[in-house]
């Protein structure tokens, strides 16, 4: 992941923090400050980056789940930090990318993790000081927000093949709102959002990418309303545009494929190496008035056939124009 995916990310989650929504990524930790005990940090980041399985994951230092972006002291060197925290490891540690975001005045250090090296052992600082405490390491296991020791059943699954979910990044964003009416067949037309978004897909491992449309889910927040709505319908196909100049006579654009190494039904999309794909997704929403004009945030789960857990996208959107349903609209 390079610096301008870790800054997309980390400004992700603050702006759903800002937004005052719940972060529900597993793979995102907020700390408000430098935390000063190494034995407990390497504990801590040993325990998520074991859980994470070979998925990134990032620490914001700054950030506040409640109070927002609050700033990092600057006098804290991270190298010497990391360093102390490294001795605290058995053999391998995480490796790590830091990056310094600017946000309202403050500065918040995004940590990325990479963890395709687990298992990640650390030394029992009690080891050898207290009498009978014999347990020099120790495999740490997150669950939820609390840190345990790892159990028989979190070892296997750990030493079993990675299940790498797949790159994806998202290329264009578009949500759009229809207040609806009565078309020219007197029918009437419900109230609509209609999300729009073109990602760029990297299967992992070399191996062919399936996704059932079923296995897919995606919900929207409108502001800082709790409550979340579900798309109702979600579908992908091979998208993406050209570059193509209509003037260009050398290159029909009929014959310019929009991607590559895709194929897809009604039900799945087989993704057979990287590119573009079109994400559309519905939704009836319970009313567009002023009081819901606030910009949206949405969730993505894509759930590829063979996978036990989804690959998760977040962003937020403005909200969109609205689009009014004439009664000569003939749908």
């Amino acid at each position: 992941m390079n610096v301008i995916q870790i800054e997309n990310w980390a400004l992700e989650i603050i702006n759903r923090v800002e937004a005052n929504q719940p972060i529900e990524d597993s793979r995102v930790e907020l700390k408000s400050t430098w935390l000063d005990s190494n034995e407990r940090v390497a504990r801590r980041i040993a325990g998520h980056a074991n859980a994470a399985r070979g998925e990134n994951i990032l620490w914001l230092i700054g950030v506040d789940e409640k109070k927002g972006v609050i700033g990092v002291d600057s006098s804290t060197d991270l190298a010497i930090w990391y360093s102390t925290v490294q001795k605290c490891f058995n053999e391998v540690s995480p490796r790590l990318t830091d990056l310094n975001i600017y946000r309202n005045d403050a500065t918040v250090v995004a940590l990325l993790f990479e963890t395709d090296r687990a298992p990640f052992i650390v030394k029992n600082p009690a080891y050898g000081k207290t009498k009978g405490d014999s347990v020099e390491f120790e495999i740490p296991w997150r669950e939820g927000t609390r840190i345990r020791t790892a159990s028989r059943s979190d070892i296997i699954l750990l030493l079993s093949p990675l299940e790498l979910l797949p790159d994806i990044e998202i290329y264009s964003k578009n949500l759009s709102a229809t207040i609806g009416g009565i078309d020219s067949l007197g029918n009437d037309i419900p109230d609509r959002f209609d999300l729009h978004l073109e990602l760029y897909i990297v299967p992992k491992n070399g191996t062919d990418l399936i996704i059932p449309f079923h296995r897919c889910k995606a919900w929207y927040t409108i502001g800082h309303a709790v409550s979340q709505f579900p798309f109702d319908t979600i579908r992908i196909s091979p998208g993406g545009g050209s570059n193509y100049n209509s003037s260009d006579t050398i290159f029909p654009s009929n014959l310019i494929p929009s991607t590559l190494n895709h194929k897809y039904t009604t039900n799945e999309i087989l993704i057979e190496k990287a590119g573009m794909v079109k994400f559309i997704a519905s939704s009836r929403p319970p009313s567009i008035s002023s009081e819901f004009k606030k910009d949206v945030y949405v969730e993505i789960h894509l759930f590829p056939a063979t996978a036990t857990r989804p690959k998760v996208l977040t962003m937020i959107i403005p909200y969109p124009e609205e689009k009014k349903v004439r009664h000569d609209l003939r749908l």
